[in-house]
């Protein structure tokens, strides 16, 4: 029995631990099929737990136990109340027919689809978390040890059944839940160290690695932008006057603006070198991209800067502007172009504003 058991939580764990490394290693990738993904995983754990009833122990009076219902549970971690339900369905149905139909396969899989059900419906307003877990296991081993012990012959096996069962769940639920927790604080720190790697410290956009990437993928894709340059005027005199860290404040302040105006319109802004952005418009034409440049640079015009020294600095931008294909196809091409917009921006004054096709002019 001691072998089976061992037998039947080694499927459980490579099957539930290879699901989840998986499932972390295509998060970037989930949002093409977010909305098949708790079907999937309803799928998966469905059919891991006909395979753990395949290799269940059997006690008297046809009564089984296996990992099936952690199974369940876990799905209910990664998929949701779908994945539950759909779950719970298959190895419920599967335990009613595939063992003989009799008093006790027909109870056991009707407690399989009770408790699916439950624990579904439950976690409609309650989603299954990593910290909540542990109520919804109690849930379940309490109601199965109930089962069980109805089932038995006779007390005394039924409470052997009860005891070894229990055992077995809470051991098995444990130790897979802690390898869980140890593989996704593993990608909770990988995905940190890549974020610093590709954001800027002081303002918290993109840096220029990232935003590379950015312009890359959209050059790949053929998709049309307009791309913004902007440098803060007179910012090395804002330095010396008033310091370092005053500075990094009218940093991190216009980097605030520039995020909060990218989130309303299709666009997204970088810090590529000390005081220099970049907003990329994308579907913008040059008339749009001139437009949504002059928004922004009106908008930091009329907002002077408080910073922690109480003093009000008014700050104001010069802009270069050039749009993909017309001034360029590849991304040096295209930073050659905003560089040159932007210089014939400065040479005009403060608060200027140039596209590209106007150097023509």
């Amino acid at each position: 029995m001691l072998l089976e058991l061992v037998i039947n939580f080694s499927i459980l764990f490579t099957f539930v631990i290879f699901s989840y490394w998986l499932y972390e290693s295509l998060e970037p990738y989930q949002d093409s099929f977010i909305e098949l993904q708790p079907w999937i995983v309803g799928l998966v754990a469905g059919l891991t737990g006909l395979l753990l009833m395949g290799t269940a122990v059997h006690y008297q009076n046809d009564i089984i136990s296996d990992g099936r219902f952690i199974s369940i549970l876990l799905s209910g971690l990664l998929g949701g109340p779908i994945a539950i339900a759909l779950s719970s369905l298959i190895i419920g149905v599967f335990r009613i027919y595939v063992f003989g139909l009799s008093e006790t396969s027909i109870f056991g899989g009707l407690n399989i689809l009770v408790i699916g059900g439950v624990i579904a419906l439950i976690s409609i307003k309650k989603p299954i978390t990593f910290r909540n877990i542990y109520f919804y296991f109690t849930y379940i081993v309490f109601q199965v040890c109930i089962v069980f012990y109805i089932l038995s012959d006779t007390k005394i096996n039924g409470l052997q059944n009860v005891i070894q069962t229990a055992l077995f769940y809470i051991v098995s639920f444990y130790i897979t839940l802690l390898v869980l927790k140890s593989i996704r604080n593993q990608f909770i720190r990988m995905r940190e160290t890549e974020k610093m790697a590709e954001t800027d410290y002081l303002t918290g956009l993109p840096n220029n690695r990232r935003f590379q990437q950015i312009i890359d993928d959209l050059l790949s894709n053929n998709v049309p932008f307009s791309l913004i340059l902007i440098d803060i005027d007179s910012f090395k005199k804002v330095n010396k006057t008033y310091g370092h860290p005053v500075g990094d404040e009218i940093l991190q302040q216009i980097g605030t603006q520039l995020k909060n105006y990218v989130k309303t319109i299709n666009a997204e802004a970088a810090r590529i070198s000390g005081e220099e952005f970049y907003i990329v418009c994308k579907e913008a034409a040059p008339a749009y991209g001139i437009h949504y440049a002059n928004l922004i640079q009106s908008q930091i015009a009329k907002t002077p800067l408080v910073v922690s020294t109480g003093h009000v600095i008014p700050i104001t931008v010069s802009i270069g502007i050039c749009s993909y294909p017309d001034n360029g196809n590849t991304s040096k091409e295209l930073a050659f172009s905003a560089d040159k917009a932007i210089m014939q921006a400065t040479a005009r004054g403060s608060n200027q504003l140039v596209h590209f096709n106007q150097l023509n002019n």
